[in-house]
């Protein structure tokens, strides 16, 4: 009967004119072109993920003053810490849904970007965009958007717990340098085994997180472009099939340098691996990617 209930309440609180905000001419990001009453949402108070994901569900994720309220929602909460968490990792899934798709459904924000556009029209969106808590990025001519995990960190870290709070931290600093592009690692080797060192640190600070799922994910990322290169930063010579000199030295020295990491035993195992096959590539290199990994 509460379920019933709390869906009645919500259909009272959201609007059904959605005003068309993926298609306006004029002013498309323009916070006014919101489908809920702010003056309502400012007043819900909702305690659990469950019934947040309801509400923001049924937000325009076309237009990004959903956003805002998605926000005001959460900032309302009563709720423990843990179940704040819970409830952030349900408003970055709305917040990447709203982002990977805005550009698709935006016929007026496309338009400004096609043909090799101004310099001051991309920094004039990426103002706009900014506003959002959105970055706008590019590769090989292609504009993009990313959360930005600055914007997170700052509106939403006072409310999260320890673990998520470090989190967020780390994604933040890691976003302001690009790890990869086109199948090529942009960064040094030694920020790319920091990275590796920093991820392991903390699943080992944090083995319950909620989104420990991503973390690995992150971990493994960084472990597998160490120690198997990408498509265009290799680390068997393409002719050869050989190890790099250059490469086998960074093992050696990421096992004096982290000895007592488990990563470390990674490594190592890695290196016996490859000095059981001379050093070179067989497929039992993906094999162990596979099962040390990404198991």
């Amino acid at each position: 009967m509460r379920t019933v209930f709390f869906l009645f309440l919500i259909s009272l609180l959201l609007s059904c004119d959605f005003n068309q905000s993926k298609n306006k001419e004029t002013n498309p990001l323009a916070i006014t072109d919101s489908v809920v009453d702010i003056e309502k949402l400012s007043g819900m108070k909702l305690t659990n993920p469950d019934q947040y994901r309801q509400v923001i569900d049924r937000l325009d994720q076309g237009d990004l003053a959903s956003i805002d309220m998605a926000k005001i929602l959460f900032e309302n909460s009563a709720s423990d810490t843990l179940t704040r968490d819970s409830m952030f990792v349900v408003f970055n899934d709305f917040f990447n849904l709203v982002a990977a798709g805005y550009l698709n459904n935006n016929e007026v924000i496309n338009a400004q970007l096609e043909n090799s556009p101004s310099t001051e029209v991309v920094n004039k969106l990426k103002t706009r965009f900014y506003a959002y808590g959105i970055l706008v990025g590019s590769s090989e001519g292609n504009f993009y958007l990313d959360p930005q995990n600055d914007y997170l960190l700052q509106n939403f870290g006072s409310k999260l717990s320890s673990g998520y709070r470090d989190y967020l931290t780390i994604l933040s600093k890691e976003q302001k340098m690009r790890f990869a592009e086109d199948g090529e690692i942009l960064i040094p080797v030694d920020s790319l085994i920091s990275r590796i060192i920093t991820w392991e640190n903390f699943m080992s600070r944090y083995p319950a997180f909620i989104s420990v799922k991503m973390a690995q994910d992150k971990y493994a990322q960084y472990m597998s472009a160490f120690l198997a290169g990408m498509d265009n930063s290799r680390v068997f010579d393409r002719s050869t099939n050989h190890l790099s000199d250059s490469v086998k030295v960074s093992f050696e020295s990421f096992l004096v340098k982290y000895p007592n990491s488990k990563s470390s035993e990674l490594v190592e195992d890695y290196l016996e691996l490859l000095k059981s096959i001379n050093f070179n590539y067989s497929e039992r290199v993906d094999s162990f990617l596979l099962e040390k990994v990404y198991h």
